[in-house]
């Protein structure tokens, strides 16, 4: 695989990614919660969200000293709380669908879609690179 060299540093990045996406999407929750009303989908997708940031952070550590118990703990993490996450995002678009025009639910759609594919890849290169380091150790 071409990206074999790159899988560190892809690792990193991905962490630094879950970190921002995190805080971006708790602080716009958090607007909502304050704002608009209390929901207990959005109670739910803040506390999934801490958990994934704590595991980007170890995801971070783990690939920076190549650690393989870490990398395996974001692997599981990421799929079970990327999953959950998925399943909330849907049922606040159907919770807000009467209360927004088409263009904002295609809007949603599509970035639920983009956030699918963005679990699957943070699953995929901690996978790859614990996969690397474990035929380090051997």
């Amino acid at each position: 695989m071409c990206l074999e060299r790159y899988q560190r540093p892809c690792c990193v990045l991905l962490g630094i990614t879950a970190i921002t996406l995190g805080f971006l999407e708790m602080s716009y929750h958090c607007y909502k919660l304050v704002t608009k009303e209390y929901n207990n989908w959005l109670i739910a997708s803040m506390v999934v969200w801490s958990l994934l940031l704590i595991a980007a952070i170890l995801l971070i550590v783990g690939s920076l000293k190549k650690i393989p118990r870490l990398l395996l703990i974001w692997v599981i993490v990421g799929l079970v709380c990327g999953i959950a996450l998925t399943i909330i995002k849907v049922r606040l678009m159907i919770f807000y669908h009467g209360h927004s025009r088409y263009a904002v639910d295609i809007l949603r759609a599509t970035y639920s879609i983009f956030f699918l594919l963005l679990v699957f890849i943070w699953s995929y290169y901690p996978y790859a690179y614990l996969r690397e380091l474990q035929k380090i150790q051997q």
